[in-house]
């Protein structure tokens, strides 16, 4: 029975983990992680230490270094170890987490991890590791303060400056509510006080509108993408300026060509029902053209990011663009009919919407029947273990098809 126990004690092997997931470490050190060993563990926390004697990482290896030896004094076969994020975490930074827990599990075979962590942030990437291995426990490291109200001075001004010196912080903290002052400033110099308050108001609102929808990492996305991003990102915008113009071209056309029957319908809504339809087609006769312009540009831009990628849903978009060419005239014929109405026009409609339809399913028949006429895309084969996560084997290249469902 004792040598069961013994056995059993004797294959179990846990790994010390400390996670630095802002990276710090690599920041403020000239150490690369991933980190393993206890010398290693020991030399990157003192070194750590010392540039930056505040630094709450610097506690954590060193609380991990103390937690792999009261293990071993417990003789639990177990090694220490660390792993560093990126600055700006999130997905870049738990990725590059995840591929540096994953070299320093091959290392050896363990069992489970022990997770040393200085706060919640860090504990964040718990579901990625235990995707890996069994979280046995997690030992959190928090740093102790005097009551005083010194010391609580000295831990205000230790957040103040990072909020003046760390960038990713003070340009919000520091850099917007300077152009406010600057721009306030001049303006009040220049006798336009009100103005300036106008200007504040604007700053403040495209600013809290900026980082409400992340514009900006929105706009950074799209920019650090492949070149045919780029496309999407001018006839996107275009697309919705011509749109813009359409709709206000609608309107002029409509209050220029019956502005009788708008004043009628204004002052008595009742009337709708009578000229609605006449100020629905003056409406379609002035904005149809751009409206169905805007609507190419961006099915054109579709289609040229699809083309470029080599994805299969080309032909969706072609099938597109010419369903919508398509259904131009009958459109027009239809906003026609409502301004002069008549038999000769509503047998022009229906004759239009028919032959409409016969293109479109002939062309629908066609690209259906060219599409099942291609081969499959072969199936990939599984990744390897060892590779990067999210990455396939080399030589295998992403499905554009399913980078189009992105």
């Amino acid at each position: 029975m004792g040598t069961r126990k013994r056995m059993s004690a004797s294959q179990e092997r846990v790994l010390v983990l400390a996670v630095d997931r802002d990276g710090d470490l690599e920041r403020k050190t000239r150490i690369r992680s991933p980190v393993f060993g206890r010398e290693a563990v020991m030399v990157a926390a003192t070194t750590l230490a010392v540039a930056d004697p505040e630094e709450a990482d610097a506690n954590a290896l060193f609380a991990a270094v103390r937690e792999h030896d009261r293990l071993r004094a417990q003789e639990v076969e177990c090694e220490v170890g660390a792993v560093c994020g990126l600055e700006e975490s999130g997905f870049k930074a738990d990725r590059k987490i995840r591929r540096e827990v994953e070299e320093l599990l091959s290392r050896q075979s363990f069992s489970g991890i022990v997770l040393v962590s200085d706060g919640a942030e860090d504990e964040l990437i718990i579901p990625i590791l235990q995707t890996l291995k069994p979280i046995v426990s997690v030992r959190r490291v928090v740093v102790k303060h005097s009551q005083s109200v010194e010391e609580n001075y000295m831990v205000l001004g230790r957040y103040l400056r990072m909020l003046i010196f760390e960038p990713r912080y003070s340009k919000w903290a520091i850099g917007v509510p300077g152009i406010i002052l600057l721009l306030a400033g001049i303006l009040v110099l220049a006798n336009a006080a009100q103005l300036a308050t106008l200007s504040i108001l604007l700053i403040l609102g495209g600013t809290f509108l900026v980082r409400g929808f992340n514009i900006d990492r929105f706009i950074a996305g799209m920019l650090s993408q492949k070149s045919y991003s780029y496309i999407r990102l001018f006839t996107i915008p275009t697309s919705i300026l011509v749109l813009i113009v359409g709709l206000s071209s609608g309107y002029s056309f409509m209050t220029s060509q019956a502005a009788v029957l708008l004043a009628r319908v204004v002052a008595s809504p009742s009337l709708f029902l009578s000229y609605g339809g006449v100020l629905i087609g003056y409406y379609l006769q002035g904005s149809l053209l751009l409206v169905w312009a805007a609507i190419g540009i961006a099915l054109s831009g579709t289609l040229m990011t699809q083309f470029l990628r080599g994805s299969r849903r080309t032909w969706r978009s072609v099938t597109g663009l010419v369903v919508l060419v398509l259904l131009f005239f009958p459109v027009d014929q239809f906003s026609s009919y409502l301004v002069t109405g008549g038999t000769s026009s509503s047998l022009l409609l229906i004759t239009e919407v028919l032959i409409g339809m016969a293109a479109v399913f002939g062309v629908v028949i066609t690209l259906y029947t060219r599409l099942r006429s291609r081969p499959p895309i072969p199936t990939t084969a599984a990744p390897n273990p060892s590779s990067s996560p999210g990455r396939l084997p080399r030589g295998q290249d992403e499905d554009p098809d399913a980078a189009d469902e992105r």
